[in-house]
């Protein structure tokens, strides 16, 4: 499976465990190749770039037989930010789920579930699914994300014909 591309504000945490977020994906003027342009999330801030190929690399674990991570840098879910506001958690629901529910139109939430594929689990799925009232007996993630989708695309070509 491919890794996702870093997005601005997201955060990264380094196989060491300090944490950097990400400004910006840049162009190297030498080479060409895709950079990440990155600052320290904690302490002193630093700025930093990282060729993308080696910022999403695997680690080497001959070399690092300890580390917890199987890649230099690795997204924290807890941590990262979309639209202006950290997708922390609150308890057992995330932001990104509050984000959800407070769309109002099914269009919108439909482009909602599309820009943020990547990043749905079973238990944000549980909660939109309960939020819109639709019982689903899927068993895998992708399953469950393919069945809100019909009923969302159904439901918006269907209300839209009716008066409010």
């Amino acid at each position: 499976m491919e890794r996702r591309i870093p997005k601005k504000g997201d955060i990264y945490r380094h196989f060491k465990g300090k944490k950097y977020k990400v400004l910006c994906l840049a162009t190297c003027t030498e080479t060409g190749e895709d950079m990440v342009v990155f600052e320290t999330a904690e302490g002193e801030k630093k700025v930093y770039t990282s060729f993308l190929e080696t910022f999403l690399s695997p680690l080497d674990t001959g070399k690092y037989p300890h580390a917890d991570q199987k890649y230099r840098f690795e997204l924290c879910r807890d941590t990262m930010e979309g639209r202006g506001m950290g997708l922390k958690r609150h308890g057992s629901v995330t932001s990104l789920i509050l984000e959800f529910l407070d769309l109002e139109e099914d269009e919108e939430r439909i482009r909602f579930l599309q820009k943020h594929r990547s990043e749905i689990d079973a238990r944000f799925l549980t909660a939109a699914c309960e939020s819109l009232e639709f019982t689903e007996n899927s068993e895998t993630v992708e399953e469950r994300y393919a069945a809100l989708m019909r009923f969302l695309k159904t439901k918006a070509k269907y209300e839209s014909r009716r008066l409010r």
